[in-house]
């Protein structure tokens, strides 16, 4: 594995070195010593002993510091750099909490940052070249990994770096590791001022989190995102989807009814409350379908139970059509709600192939629902109604995605529903066509 060692010349340099001048310490001399002839093993022990007997020259801490900054450079592993970067820093915190009651403090503890500061460049670019350079990733076994641990060096050694955490988050997202994404995200966040911050972090902490499947996370973070950025609107149609996710679609609707009442006039706007609208019809219509599907299961246990019994599966047929009956009104109400919404991103927006699209879904939903009322009456003339109704509805489901396909004829999903459509009407020659198209052959 090829890892580039730290800069030892300019790390030489910052420590500033002048040969014939000493201090009045001899062990921080020889530790100085030994650091110049990079012998930093004995540097260290050389601080060490100077620690013991002068606990209060902040010198002995200053060169176990850069001893051990040194020896961490010298890891071949970048993972196994961090701990002695820990003892790194604890070491120059130590040199300058004992110069703050010193009577003469030396020069070296000024410049302890410096010194850090090389160290954290050199960790930090390392990192970005192993992310970047295609050559030396091909070159690198794991390049993201090594790149990763990289940057928690850096992190280690300088913990207020703003962009060694974005950088580790970005990185981290890349190599798959969405955990460590989030958490170095979250680490840039709370340390940036609100003022530098931009909608596309808390847009990408919110991806971390949705791969993690953390979705109460995925609300929060584009809820901090709202409050930053009322108006931007990737953040409120993200933020809608995630209300829907963890089942509190009213919320998401009036997320976006906010947006809509600001700028009435914007379809992208009324594109994404009727399309939440629709998606709230939905998730009623699945538990009107369970309901329903429980409503047959009883009837066939109603013919194999006793007198005792029958009773109380009535009731609970009963009790149970009474509920889809509401539902069904509350499905109704939004339908016509998101439909209201979708022409209107028509009026203002006519090409507008995803709203034709989701038209078309409405369409085709509702000859569903009166195709299952047709197959469960037992009335003929009511049967064929409801399949004349039915009819109709597929055929304004048809009219819509053969526009919306229209307008973006390469979108294979539009044509695999007008492939179903085609099927249903018998339509041969169209849903051949169709199928074709949708990539199905």
């Amino acid at each position: 594995m090829l890892t580039k060692k730290l800069p030892h010349v300019l790390l030489t340099l910052l420590i500033g070195i002048l040969v014939g001048c000493g201090s009045t310490n001899p062990l921080a001399d020889e530790a100085q010593s030994n650091i110049e002839s990079q012998n930093f093993e004995e540097a260290l022990a050389a601080a060490e002993k100077s620690i013991e007997q002068n606990p209060q020259d902040p010198l002995g801490y200053y060169y176990k510091g850069v001893a051990l900054g040194e020896m961490a450079g010298a890891e071949e592993d970048p993972e196994a750099r961090a701990e002695t970067y820990k003892e790194m820093n604890a070491a120059f915190a130590e040199a300058k909490e004992v110069a703050e009651t010193a009577e003469d403090v030396p020069g070296e503890v000024e410049r302890i940052d410096a010194v850090k500061n090389v160290l954290w460049q050199t960790e930090h670019n390392r990192a970005v070249e192993l992310a970047t350079d295609d050559s030396l990733k091909q070159a690198v076994s794991n390049p993201l990994e090594q790149s990763m641990y990289h940057l928690k060096n850096a992190t280690n050694i300088q913990p207020d770096s703003l962009l060694s955490w974005d950088v580790l988050s970005q990185v981290a997202a890349m190599n798959q590791s969405f955990e460590e994404a989030a958490n170095a995200k979250e680490k840039f966040i709370s340390m940036a001022q609100d003022t530098s911050l931009e909608a596309n972090d808390y847009l990408q902490l919110a991806s971390y989190h949705f791969q993690l499947d953390n979705q109460q996370e995925v609300v929060n973070s584009l809820e901090k995102a709202h409050e930053q950025f009322p108006d931007n609107q990737e953040i409120v149609s993200n933020l809608a989807d995630a209300y829907q996710r963890v089942g509190e679609p009213e919320k998401a609707i009036s997320t976006v009814e906010k947006l809509v009442e600001q700028e009435p006039e914007n379809p992208q706007y009324h594109l994404v409350l009727g399309t939440q609208i629709y998606q709230q019809a939905l998730t009623i219509t699945d538990s009107l379908s369970a309901n329903s599907n429980e409503i047959v299961k009883l009837r066939q246990d109603l013919n194999n139970s006793s007198d005792s019994e029958k009773q109380d599966i009535q009731q609970q047929i009963e009790n149970l059509q009474q509920e889809n009956q509401q539902l069904q009104s509350k499905i109704d109400e939004l339908t016509d709600r998101a439909e209201e919404e979708l022409n209107t991103v028509l009026e203002y927006r006519p090409n507008d192939d995803a709203a034709y699209n989701t038209l078309g879904i409405i369409y085709q939903n509702k000859a569903k629902a009166l195709f299952d009322q047709r197959n469960q009456t037992t009335d003929n003339q009511k049967a064929a109604e409801l399949d004349k109704q039915g009819q109709k509805f597929l055929k304004e489901a048809m009219n819509n995605y053969e526009r919306a396909a229209e307008i973006d004829p390469n979108n294979q999903e539009y044509w695999k529903s007008l492939f179903s459509i085609y099927t249903a009407l018998g339509m041969d020659e169209k849903a051949q066509e169709a199928m074709k198209k949708a990539g199905m052959q």
